[in-house]
């Protein structure tokens, strides 16, 4: 039996909403809940994080208690007095610093946000203090900041002069041992122009197109005083701060790389059978530098294309499906009101509120009768040892999964297209339309529709997604798989009866020898497919 066994989840947070671990663990649950032997599978959950807000979680679950927390007296993005955690491991010989908790946008109200005001100069108190603590390395996740200084509150806060000569050698010393320290950057934008830290960041920081302006001219000054590198790539991160720590000697490398390294992902990369990546907006961003882009490069390198969960999905499949993304879902999908999305996000991402019917049909390769097609809602908690795609199942296994899914389901209904409109339409789109109107016909109205498959229109009722081998992989999918098969069967079977010489019973009207050899000999009936080559180049002839 064809299943997934090893699965992992790799997600990023949902800003605003969940962190990335509550994200692992709510897919946990929806995975468990809706794959085919999603009990029994093997999951590996992997929070993750970029070096924006969260990270300083991540890398604590990556090095699984060798670490601990301190907190230092220093200052806020508006220089009000705050503590902020440093994060100590190695035997105090390494620290983690992450800038969202010390001047980050999320710590600020809307209303506070404003980049000509706000300063990095918390943040140079936090380095100056693992200096002082004897940290030989120190590593900087500088995502998520309200901050557009150049890093010049950094370096008062570590007193350097802003000239170009001076600035290396007041830092990285201590006790005659230089101090590393490396960036993990989300970004890749320079600091100056038009893709700079001002143009693209300011806006969500607070800033209007007047004050833009006046940010830009300041950011040169700045650049030119300090002797910043203005095309550095990522050094228009956190407002600028990539580029002040490359001046002081930093090496800036991407989030998801940094961390993929600490959590072994490649490997666990290389092991899994699916992967299930994430986070709250999905966009242009996700594909240049951040985790998303990083998971795709490691899983092209094993021939894989992760899954996609996002809050908001702002890219069109043609750029995503280029990228290798198997399929992206979009919580907005589920629950438009934008609201909900964010309050209720891990609810909707474990899917506990979320009715999925699954579809699938039979039939489509027979060379007579109809395509039979089933639309299934499963609930919550279903599970049955047998369930999987019917194809890989016995004839005695089918019958006795039929009763079970007919009783237990939600909502189920089974609609036959026949073959006189198989010719009209073709085989491809009598098989949706069926399963469109077993949709139609359900007691329930679903949430989300995942048919088996990579073919299938929009349905009016709910948004759909095809998966590949989805009949061996989702429990629901299964399932309408089971009721389509066995109701076409039973049909087939009364068909012998009026025409016993073509064996239905047994070949149920697929291309066999049998059936072909009838065909020779009797000719063709009114259930057959006359659009279907029935004899290969030979001529059928009419029965009736």
């Amino acid at each position: 039996m064809t299943k997934i066994r090893n699965i992992l989840i790799v997600p990023d947070k949902f800003k605003g909403s969940v962190g990335a671990a509550g994200v692992a663990d709510a897919l946990e649950v929806a995975v468990r809940r809706h794959l085919v032997g999603g009990a029994d599978a093997q999951i590996v959950k992997l929070p993750m994080a970029d070096g924006g807000d969260g990270s300083m979680e991540v890398v604590e679950t990556a090095l699984a208690g060798s670490c601990h927390r301190v907190l230092v007296d220093t200052f806020d993005a508006l220089m009000r007095p705050i503590q902020a955690p440093l994060l100590l491991f190695d035997g105090n010989r390494q620290a983690f610093i992450e800038m969202a908790k010390v001047c980050g946008l999320a710590m600020l109200r809307p209303e506070e946000r404003n980049p000509e005001k706000t300063t990095t100069y918390g943040l140079g108190v936090l380095l100056a203090a693992a200096i002082r603590r004897g940290c030989r390395r120190i590593v900087v996740g500088i995502g998520g900041s309200a901050t557009n200084d150049g890093g010049e509150g950094l370096f008062d806060a570590l007193g350097l002069e802003r000239t170009s000569r001076s600035t290396r050698s007041a830092l990285i010393q201590c006790d005659s041992e230089r101090v590393q320290i490396t960036v993990a950057c989300d970004v890749d934008n320079p600091l100056l122009g038009p893709n700079g830290a001002t143009m693209v960041y300011g806006p969500q920081k607070g800033a209007d197109a007047p004050m833009l302006e006046r940010l830009e001219r300041r950011m040169e000054r700045f650049a030119a005083e300090a002797g910043l590198d203005t095309a550095l790539p990522g050094g228009g991160a956190a407002g600028g701060v990539g580029a002040a720590l490359h001046k002081l000697g930093a090496e800036l490398v991407p989030g998801w790389q940094l961390f993929g390294e600490m959590t072994g992902l490649e490997q666990k990369i290389a092991q899994a059978d699916a992967i299930l990546t994430g986070e709250g907006r999905f966009d242009a961003q996700s594909l240049d530098g951040k985790l998303i882009s990083g998971i795709l490069a490691l899983s092209k390198k094993y021939k894989k294309k992760p899954v996609v969960v996002c809050g908001q999905n702002r890219l069109p499949a043609s750029v995503w499906k280029k990228a290798g993304i198997a399929d992206v879902y979009s919580l907005l999908e589920v629950e438009p009101d934008f609201g909900r999305c964010m309050t209720e996000t891990k609810a909707l991402l474990a899917g506990s509120r979320t009715l999925v019917a699954g579809c699938d049909e039979a039939g489509r390769g027979c060379l007579a009768g109809p395509v039979f097609a089933a639309a299934v809602i499963l609930p919550e908690g279903f599970n049955h040892p047998l369930l999987n795609d019917s194809k890989q199942l016995t004839e005695a296994q089918r019958d006795e999964l039929r009763p079970v899914i007919e009783r237990e389901a939600l909502a189920w209904a089974v609609t036959a297209v026949d073959a006189e409109e198989i010719d009209r339409i073709n085989i491809l789109n009598a098989s949706i339309e069926g399963m469109k109107r077993s949709l139609d016909k359900l007691s329930l109205k679903p949430d989300l529709v995942l048919v088996d498959g990579n073919r299938f229109s929009t349905w009016p009722g709910a948004p759909a997604h095809t998966v590949v081998k989805g009949d061996a992989t989702v429990q629901a999918i299964a399932a309408a798989s089971v009721l389509a098969k066995t109701h076409r069967d039973a049909y087939m079977r009364t068909l012998a009866r009026e025409f016993p010489q073509y064996g239905w019973d047994r070949n149920m009207a697929y291309p066999t020898e049998e059936h072909r050899q009838a065909i020779r000999q009797y000719g063709i009936t009114p259930y057959h497919r006359r659009s279907f080559n029935l004899l290969g180049n030979e001529t059928a002839t009419l029965l009736f």
